[in-house]
């Protein structure tokens, strides 16, 4: 299973307060590891190409729509993931939460998913976590996990998602490189 994430205390705290003192001081050029960062990350026509393949591949009827709520809301619990994966190779997840109502059937569901697509050759650098997805933290990643998975199955000569139009990545930045006033 994933590690769970923690909370910065002691010294790790202090460095961060310390951090934020910087920021608020002035403009800066920096790389900085945050939630708001990766949810910036996060392209809804993106989001929609990847429901719009789960659907097809699926046969479920499912809400495409690429908002962050709506992605998060049809993939949370794992089970279309599973489903999804079931029908690329039958039968390769067994043990599935049918209908999960626990944040802990939620997160089996998803490492079984990602037990899946390591079996298929997503490089773990390209997976997400279970709980980026639960908690919403970096669904930026989930749509990366997912992207990667299409390529391998198009190689495969296997059904894949649509790619993005460069004219239709309108919230991307340079990299990580943002220029913030916090």
């Amino acid at each position: 299973m994933s590690a769970p994430r923690s909370v910065a205390s002691g010294v790790g705290a202090a460095v961060m307060n310390k951090a934020k003192q910087f920021f608020n001081q002035k403009f800066i050029l920096t790389i900085i590891p945050s939630i708001k960062i990766q949810a910036s990350k996060y392209n809804e026509v993106e989001g929609e190409l990847l429901l719009n393949w789960i659907k097809k591949v699926t046969g479920e009827s499912i809400a495409i729509n690429g908002t962050r709520e709506n992605f998060v809301k049809q993939l949370k619990d794992g089970t279309l993931l599973c489903k999804f994966a079931n029908k690329i190779v039958p039968n390769s997840i067994t043990k599935a939460q049918a209908k999960p109502n626990s944040t802990f059937q939620y997160m089996s569901n998803l490492e079984l998913f990602l037990t899946f697509i390591s079996s298929q050759g997503v490089p773990r650098e390209e997976q997400f976590r279970a709980v980026d997805l639960v908690e919403s933290r970096d669904l930026y990643s989930v749509c990366m996990t997912l992207n990667s998975l299409g390529r391998i199955l198009e190689r495969q000569g296997k059904t894949h998602p649509e790619q993005v139009k460069s004219s239709e990545i309108l919230n991307l930045g340079t990299g990580d490189q943002v220029r913030l006033r916090v």
